[in-house]
């Protein structure tokens, strides 16, 4: 199984908006690639001496007080065991440059 970390949260923004701001997430973290709509993201990290690479995703839905924003980032190359924690340190960036934009539940 490819090494990943995944974490959901709710922001206070109308679907369509939190689309917007996590595509902007995505690109302030630096992220590579960024495509998306429909409620679903994409974009990429470069490799680095400590990975292939990682697929970062994001999943956009209705929540009670306003998005839940699911974020998820797996290593590119699927025999990757350990990610030296460049996945989490992945989602962490995202999530970070998304407080910058929308209010989080």
């Amino acid at each position: 199984m490819t090494a990943s970390s995944t974490v959901t949260i709710e922001v206070r923004l109308p679907p369509q908006q939190a689309e917007a701001a996590v595509y902007e997430a995505f690109n302030r973290a630096g992220l590579r690639d960024v495509s998306g709509g429909g409620g679903a993201m994409r974009g990429t990290a470069a490799t680095s001496w400590l990975s292939w690479g990682e697929t970062v995703t994001a999943t956009i839905g209705h929540g009670p007080q306003g998005a839940v924003v699911q974020l998820h980032s797996a290593s590119t190359l699927v025999t990757t065991l350990v990610d030296w924690g460049k996945n989490k340190k992945n989602v962490e960036g995202v999530l970070a440059r998304l407080r910058e934009l929308a209010p989080v539940v």
